[in-house]
């Protein structure tokens, strides 16, 4: 009887580990959002995570931790206990872009990848009164005069000193604190074009207030299909940014795996690819290893566009 306890006792020693592993997450997952609640960041982050709780088994709870362009929510998201149950989304703006602008706390060694799991879109847009009608009309323009543009920052203000090195035009950035700032100063005339995201834009298009020259993103805009891309009027130029998720370092490799696997049926799902075309974007599956590369490329390529446009904060 003796033997029988021990042999027992050894086999659920045995396979601890693995109900251990089956059983996690435990309790809810919190998912650090870096902006407001409302915008298109905010809105997929919640879309996804409400199909991830239904495959986890546990609530995804969204946090917003808006400020310092988007940093404070990445800063906080690196400090958190690497246990997997605190974790974040996150764009290129605050991986990529931020740390050249600011002094930030964190950087690619400070974080574990997860599933990147869309893109946003951009347009490059004029009120309806302007005689530009196509993007090299707004070139051509200002190829003859100094030329305004509006802009939250990048990586949209960076797309239009893209333009501007591929052409010879000379745009001067107005920053904005919002994109419907950015419209609104475009409708009253203050600024000669704006480049922004579909939902800022899309009231003023559709109202005829506001014409859009070109779609800014790899692939035309699904409520503009008549409207070519930059690169199919001859300007080799795509601003592209992505979000995904991230974690802190540190996380186990077993709990990453259960989060990747998790998050990734989840974006495949018909209800997220829907809201994500609502607020401007498009569904963009990249693993882990793939999201980290995507990032780390672009972090390496804003640094000198960010430093010949004068944004870059000095060393």
């Amino acid at each position: 009887m003796q033997r029988r306890t021990l042999i027992a006792t050894g086999a659920a020693a045995l396979f601890a580990p693995r109900l251990a592993l089956a059983a996690w997450p435990e309790r809810e997952i919190t998912v650090i959002v870096q902006y407001g609640a409302g915008g298109s960041t905010d809105v997929s982050t919640r879309a996804i995570g409400a199909e991830a709780e239904k495959i986890l088994g546990v609530p995804v709870q969204i946090v917003n931790r808006p400020g310092g362009q988007g940093t404070v929510g990445v800063q906080q998201i690196a400090a958190a206990r690497p246990d997997g149950y605190t974790i974040g989304t996150t764009g290129l703006a605050g991986l990529a872009i931020a740390p050249h602008m600011l002094d930030v706390a964190y950087g690619f060694e400070s974080f574990t990848f997860l599933p990147a799991f869309a893109r946003y879109l951009y347009g490059i847009a004029v009120r309806a009164e302007s005689p530009h009608r196509t993007i090299q009309d707004l070139v051509n323009a200002a190829k003859a005069r100094r030329t305004t543009f509006g802009a939250t920052g990048a990586p949209n203000n960076i797309g239009m000193f893209d333009i501007a090195r591929a052409t010879g035009a000379r745009f001067q950035f107005v920053p904005f604190g919002s994109g419907a700032e950015a419209v609104t100063a475009t409708l009253g005339g203050h600024v000669d074009a704006v480049i922004q995201n579909p939902p800022e834009m899309l009231p003023a298009l559709e109202s005829g207030r506001l014409r859009l020259l070109a779609s800014a993103s790899a692939g035309r805009w699904k409520e503009y299909p008549e409207v070519p891309t930059l690169r199919e009027q001859g300007v080799d130029v795509v601003v592209d940014s992505m979000i995904g998720f991230i974690g802190p370092k540190g996380i186990p490799q077993d709990r990453v795996e259960r989060l990747t696997s998790a998050f990734l049926e989840a974006a495949q799902k018909p209800a997220l690819a829907e809201i994500l075309g609502r607020f401007g974007m498009v569904p963009s599956i990249l693993q882990p290893q793939e999201f980290e590369r995507v990032a780390r490329e672009a972090h390496d390529r804003f640094g000198p566009q960010l430093r010949e446009a004068g944004l870059a904060r000095r060393r």
